[in-house]
């Protein structure tokens, strides 16, 4: 695959915007610079494939002050800087040189939280090597594996510059107050995106999805809590839901979107539930429209894809760094997770990938690589949007339960 796509340097930033780029609704952009098809952004070092858990843990994790390698890092699609190569990642390999380590970095392992933890958690239940060192999940799913037993503390001493760096606003959180266990990958808000050359007029909200004109042209997200709150909100603003916030989300209200969904999945309206492969259907034109996260469109998508944080609301949630229990690399692990916590390294990750970076000081580090980027709102999002996110619901196991068998009538998996 090509790819035009640049460092992110002062002569030639990452993110280019199309001329004439405007706000709308709350805030949309055309996407320059992203190849036809989906990201080319795996990193560097081995092929990027899931490494084998033998079935045996391996030598026990230890305080280690060497690194060891190579390290295994999980991450989803199109979350890591790339040269124009498409494949060498300026931020993995200035780590290998430093610590004379590979890194094995494996672009879009993940396409969403339950299909991911699938494949690993008959290892952390039985208490073996997962074959990963690093993780990157959102926050619900890290708080469960936490709460499970299932992450290894982090050395404190080994990630001085994550912890004097991470953005006040995401300590604290009730799963691992004390940052033990977690340091946050990149935020974002997932809304609308569409093609702007093959849809009959622009999408303001997430109803607009459901236009008869898009018929058999519209996907949304395998992540359950994504989809059905972003649906509800959609339907309390038609006055067809509850008022209850979506992070307050009952198993009624669920029920509710359920019976609004389940017609148009019949239909073939909706014509599939998926992860990042929206990004490939995008580029085929397979899709027009879709419920997207806010930085996928601006990082690898074509410039006639559009990003919008509908009118009616958007969810905003944190990916999580965590190093899964019996990792055969601990130490190194932690030695990345402080290596991105550096202001300008994590300047040129958010101008690569465009979420909303963990760091300090990065809205001021970021405009020496790109003056624009940091009045941007896929950023830098403004009050007015802020306003009206809200975060991913939550369930109890009871709830959860059901929420998932009404979820999977809908995406029949």
């Amino acid at each position: 695959m090509t790819t035009d796509r640049k460092p992110a340097t002062a002569e030639l930033t990452r993110r280019r915007f199309l001329q004439g780029a405007t706000l709308t609704g709350a805030a949309a952009f055309l996407a320059a610079c992203g190849p036809s098809g989906g990201s080319g952004a795996p990193a560097t070092g081995a092929p990027s494939t899931a490494p084998g858990a033998s079935g045996s843990s391996g030598p026990a994790p230890s305080e280690a002050t060497t690194p060891t390698g190579p390290l295994h890092f999980a991450n989803w699609d199109a979350y890591i800087d790339v040269e124009e190569d498409g494949v060498t990642s300026p931020t993995l390999v200035e780590f290998q040189t430093e610590y004379d380590v590979e890194v094995d970095y494996a672009n879009a392992q993940i396409e969403d939280n339950e299909s991911f933890m699938a494949t690993i958690r008959p290892q952390l239940e039985a208490g073996v090597s997962t074959g990963w060192d690093i993780i990157v999940l959102t926050d619900w799913m890290a708080a469960k594996v936490v709460e499970a037993g299932w992450a290894e503390e982090i050395n404190a001493a080994n990630v001085p510059t994550a912890l004097a760096n991470v953005r006040d606003e995401l300590k604290g959180l009730p799963w691992d107050p004390d940052m033990k266990f977690h340091f946050p990958w990149q935020s974002g808000g997932t809304g609308v995106g569409y093609n702007s050359k093959s849809v009959p007029a622009p999408l303001t909200k997430v109803a607009d999805l459901f236009d008869p004109a898009l018929s058999g042209k519209v996907t949304l997200l395998t992540e359950t809590r994504d989809t059905l709150a972003l649906v509800h909100m959609a339907l309390q603003a038609q006055g067809q839901a509850s008022a209850n916030p979506s992070e307050e989300m009952t198993v009624a209200d669920v029920q509710v979107v359920h019976d609004y969904l389940k017609p148009l999945v019949d239909s073939g309206h909706i014509k599939a539930f998926t992860g990042n492969e929206y990004l490939t259907d995008f580029a085929s034109g397979d899709t027009w429209a879709a419920l997207v996260w806010s930085g996928d469109l601006a990082s690898s998508a074509g410039p006639d894809d559009v990003f919008v944080y509908p009118e009616e609301g958007s969810n905003i949630w944190t990916d999580n760094m965590l190093i899964p229990k019996g990792a055969e690399n601990k130490y190194t692990a932690e030695l990345m997770i402080d290596w991105v916590y550096d202001v300008d390294r994590a300047a040129r990750l958010a101008n690569w990938i465009y979420y909303l970076s963990p760091v300090k000081g990065v809205a001021e580090a970021i405009t020496k690589l790109d003056p624009e980027a940091g009045s941007n709102p896929l950023l830098f999002p403004p009050a007015d949007v802020v306003a009206k996110q809200h975060p991913l619901p939550n369930w109890n196991e009871a709830d959860e339960a059901k929420v998932n068998e009404l979820f999977a009538d809908l995406t029949g998996v």
